[in-house]
């Protein structure tokens, strides 16, 4: 069973991101040529900015035998291209023809379906010069987001609370240095988890149960996670305000590429018709699809790379109609098993939130103090599947 932490402040809180990730495709076409033995020698080639195709990049397996059966793929060995790993793949189809594809690696390690080239038939000719198929668009794996929880000069909500900006990206920058480490091709990237909008127990004059942090206060974290290349995601805890409204308010720094939206349901309790933390509140998929919607819009009028928005959840009804939740251009939905308890309840909550549709990105949280143990990067790793994104509190 989960444990829930219901953290709340008084009127006054005092009382209580690499920019933007790369939107550049990698491009690489396979070649092939015949020997005169009969083999057939398989290569790639990666195209620069400047639109050039590279030297051949000729794998340390690549060759097909002359025996080689007919309609039987054989892979290469793998290659490394700009920020992720590839390997071609062939068959022969006839005598002097063979079709050729690409298979890149996954964020889980395992390799992906054969994609394959619009021009993908090659063929023999008379000398052993190489044939090209047309150009792929290979898609890299994205780095895994690890981000530090909480709110300026506030302890007890999070290790935000601990230090200047400065002195938690200091300490944010040696986490992601051990999962860097731990997750191969993928890097990681850090992240502030920024609460701006933290529920209240006593009711706001504007009937929001809701303390805003100031765009001044704001904005000093967004200068922090530029001058660091890190991402920065703005939390709202909703209270009795409503996703869009509080979303809205932040529009100035979601202009930002490396600015991202959370949304905490634990706090909206207005449909419960009790005030923050005397229950566990939650939001609609239709609320959802709103923010989505206006997050998309955003993206194309700016010309913005992809925005992720987070939803934080460790119970069913924190989130309901999940099902009408649909994909928006531009956005990608990742859900936050969020919560305490022992590592098996969490991977439970995992499997049941995180992992399933409509979540985009899987997010997982850990409490430094609080989860008994506390799952070290290694066991994070071990998830199956492994979180795009890390959150500690």
């Amino acid at each position: 069973m989960l444990a829930v932490s219901l953290t709340l402040v008084g009127v006054s809180p005092a009382a209580a991101a690499l920019q933007a990730e790369p939107d550049g495709l990698v491009e690489v076409r396979v070649g092939a040529r015949w020997l005169p033995d009969g083999r057939v020698e398989v290569a790639l080639q990666v195209r620069s900015d400047r639109g050039a195709w590279s030297e051949s990049r000729l794998p340390r397996r690549r060759m097909m035998p002359a025996s080689s059966q007919r309609f039987r793929w054989r892979a290469t060995s793998p290659v490394a291209v700009p920020d992720a790993e590839v390997r071609a793949v062939a068959r022969r189809l006839a005598e002097g023809v063979v079709t050729v594809g690409l298979r890149v690696r996954a964020l889980d390690g395992d390799w992906g379906e054969r994609q394959m080239p619009l021009g993908r038939l090659l063929y023999a000719s008379s000398k052993p010069v190489w044939s090209w198929s047309s150009p792929v668009a290979v898609v890299p794996p994205r780095a895994q987001v690890v981000a530090f929880y909480g709110h300026p000069g506030v302890r007890a909500m999070g290790v935000l609370g601990h230090g200047t900006p400065a002195e938690v990206a200091e300490e944010i920058t040696a986490w992601v240095e051990l999962y860097d480490r731990l997750n191969g091709p993928r890097g990681a990237i850090g992240a502030f988890h920024l609460i701006t909008g933290v529920a209240q127990a006593n009711p706001t004059s504007d009937g929001h149960w809701l303390h805003r942090l100031s765009h001044d206060r704001i904005a000093t974290y967004v200068e922090a996670a530029r001058q660091h290349g890190m991402l920065l995601f703005l939390d709202t805890q909703i209270g009795w305000s409503d996703p869009l409204t509080e979303v809205k308010l932040l529009e100035d720094f979601l202009r930002e590429p490396f600015v991202h939206i959370a949304l905490d349901p634990e706090f909206a309790t207005e449909p419960l018709g009790v005030r923050p933390g005397l229950a566990i509140g939650g939001i609609t998929g239709g609320q959802v699809n709103e923010v989505l919607g206006y997050l998309s819009a955003l993206v194309e009028e700016e010309g913005l790379p992809t925005k992720m928005l987070m939803v934080h959840q460790f119970a069913g009804r924190m989130l309901h109609d999940r099902e009408v939740i649909e994909r928006h251009p531009g956005v990608e939905l990742t859900i936050d098993m969020d919560g305490i308890g022992s590592p098996q309840a969490k991977l439970r909550g995992y499997s049941l939130f995180a992992v399933t549709r409509p979540s985009q990105r899987p997010a997982f949280k850990l409490f430094f103090t609080q989860d008994q143990p506390l799952m070290t990067p290694e066991d994070v790793q071990a998830m199956e599947p492994v979180p795009d994104l890390v959150i500690y509190q």
